[in-house]
């Protein structure tokens, strides 16, 4: 940093900060309007309010994301601003005072730098109509100052702030320190400088079925704008063939355990006739990133039999031109097993078979994490990990990292009720946590556990869809959804958001993204019109196309750039 400002003049420093200045002043208030906090949430009851009814999580005095984190956030997470935004301009504009003085004041200065003589002259004018002092450093720490238009030399340094000039050299001042590297500095028989020296070179949901005959339990609290939930509430599902344990991380007296073979055999082929082929060619054909998709927890607990005659499907699929990789769970350990210890025994088994017959693509998986969303609200969490204890935090995190998988999708959204009657205090002052705070709130903890060291990691969204002919949401609400549920993820470090892709079936309800006969509507405008695409992928069931696989497919295609295709 030293050797840039040796390399840049005093003018041009000035130009920085009056560039600094103008960013902050000009630009600020849109990134304050982007605050995930303005958008419209929902209360205990599940109603949602008018964006008005929602105080937003403004960005205050001392405001910091910490407000958001649980108080067992690594020490090394640190999010507080440098400068509370409303502030920075203030800084900036201190700087830029007095043509510069206070960063000529701040230590250390550069070896040489250059200085208008009148400090007013870059105020009024783009050059130093005074003309130019040049100040080189002296081996003792004094700068001898050379006013390039009348040759009046002055020896100038700064102790405390305070600044010190003489008129002739301090005692024991002969020589001025070794120039580094800048060409334009006067030599020591007082050669006139460039006056500009060069700078330096080389400077929610209900998440979709795995398998279309058997949806998954979702909790009660998934929200209105989320696929219908079957079972409100609901704990994870027991094992019919294991006998839970009374402690939910033992392991269960029985369990499952298929073991399955390396080889499973030549299995099903994949013909272009048929709805997935279809759907692989068609999604090649859109220039889409390609994956295959099915949760394998139901067919893995199923038996041995079921689970090979699944993989062989995936397997089949995946081998089609064009595939990149195979997601074979959704919502890991949410509904299926009963111990921590079950879920990590299929995901290696799973893992293992896949591996062996697809050399060289990419696994994915889905995971939900209850508390996430509670912030640094204890008793959220508490109250989370009592209702779901096989996906707490330190759970999943041992799944993620144990795996071996390529890409995790953390879904989001599907306990926006249940948050609304917990608070949390955001810089002093105490708020219900909406979905738009718990959307921030997920997303910091993803990225303060370090996943994306470990794996790719995604969003799942779901709740942008809706069961009904057209999207009911206007213009401005539908901007608001995409910025919270989207925007959010992205912003706080999710590579890809996947969306519910159109017409998913969910136990005879079908969920669009699009509206009836692949028409754009709001929601669908305002995800174009974030120029995403490259970011966005998207969930389809080709036994469900709007219009037809192709048509359903090259609509899709025109807002995504990647695909997710149920098998």
């Amino acid at each position: 940093m030293r050797d840039f400002f040796s390399g840049i003049t005093r003018r041009e420093k000035q130009f920085a900060v009056v560039g600094i200045v103008i960013a902050l002043v000009f630009f600020m208030p849109f990134l304050a309007l982007a605050d995930p906090g303005s958008v419209p949430g929902s209360d205990a009851s599940g109603e949602r309010p008018s964006m008005a009814a929602e105080t937003p999580v403004d960005v205050r005095q001392g405001d910091s994301c910490a407000d958001l984190m649980p108080a067992d956030t690594p020490s090394y997470v640190v999010c507080d601003w440098l400068t509370p935004p409303q502030d920075a301009a203030k800084v900036a504009a201190f700087w830029a005072a007095d043509g510069g003085a206070n960063m000529e004041k701040a230590q250390p200065l550069p070896q040489s730098y250059v200085r208008c003589n009148q400090k007013t002259d870059l105020s009024k004018e783009p050059d130093c109509r005074g003309g130019q002092t040049f100040c080189e450093e002296l081996p003792s720490g004094w700068y001898k100052c050379t006013n390039m238009v009348n040759r009046k030399v002055t020896y100038e340094r700064y102790v405390n702030g305070e600044k010190q000039v003489l008129t002739s050299p301090p005692p024991g001042v002969n020589q001025p320190a070794e120039p580094a590297g800048d060409a334009s500095a006067p030599d020591a028989q007082g050669s006139q400088p460039d006056p500009a020296p060069s700078q330096p070179a080389g400077e929610e949901r209900s998440a979709p079925p795995g398998a279309r005959t058997a949806a998954p339990a979702v909790p009660k609290d998934a929200g209105p704008s989320t696929a219908p939930s079957t079972d409100p509430g609901s704990e994870p599902s027991t094992d019919p063939r294991s006998e839970p344990s009374t402690d939910p991380g033992a392991e269960p007296r029985s369990e499952p355990s298929p073991s399955p073979s390396a080889d499973l055999g030549p299995g099903p082929t994949v013909s272009s006739g048929n709805p997935v082929g279809h759907a692989l060619a068609a999604a090649g054909k859109a220039g889409l990133r390609i994956w295959v998709e099915n949760d394998l927890a139901d067919d893995y607990r199923a038996g041995e039999a079921q689970f090979r005659a699944a993989v062989s499907k995936l397997v089949a699929a995946a081998g089609k031109p064009g595939v990149v990789g195979v997601k074979f769970a959704d919502y890991l350990g949410f509904r299926d097993f009963t111990s921590a210890a079950q879920v990590k025994k299929f995901v290696a088994e799973a893992t293992a078979a896949l591996r062996a017959k697809l050399p060289g693509k990419r696994l994915a998986m889905g995971v939900v994490v209850p508390e996430l969303g509670c912030g640094s609200s204890q008793a959220c969490v508490t109250d989370m990990r009592s209702r779901y204890p096989v996906v707490t935090r330190s759970r999943v995190d041992d799944y993620i990292r144990t795996s071996g998988v390529d890409r995790v999708y953390v879904a989001s959204g599907l306990f926006g009720k249940s948050y609304g009657t917990f608070k949390v205090t955001l810089d002093g002052q105490e708020s219900a946590i909406t979905p738009a705070i718990a959307a921030q709130a997920q997303w910091m903890a993803v990225k303060a556990l370090g996943w994306d060291a470990v794996v790719q990691v995604g969003s799942r969204e779901y709740g942008l869809t809706h069961g009904d002919q057209s999207s009911p949401w206007g213009a401005e609400r539908a901007r608001a959804e995409v910025d919270a549920r989207v925007g959010n993820a992205i912003g706080l470090g999710a590579q890809t958001v996947t969306l519910w892709g159109h017409r998913i079936s969910y136990d005879a309800d079908h969920r669009r993204i699009l509206d009836a006969g692949l028409q754009p509507n709001e929601v669908w405008k305002a995800l174009i019109a974030k120029g995403m695409r490259e970011r966005l992928s998207v969930l389809f069931d080709p036994a469900n196309p709007e219009v037809s696989v192709s048509a359903d497919i090259g609509a899709l295609a025109k807002g995504v750039s990647e695909i997710f295709v149920l098998v």
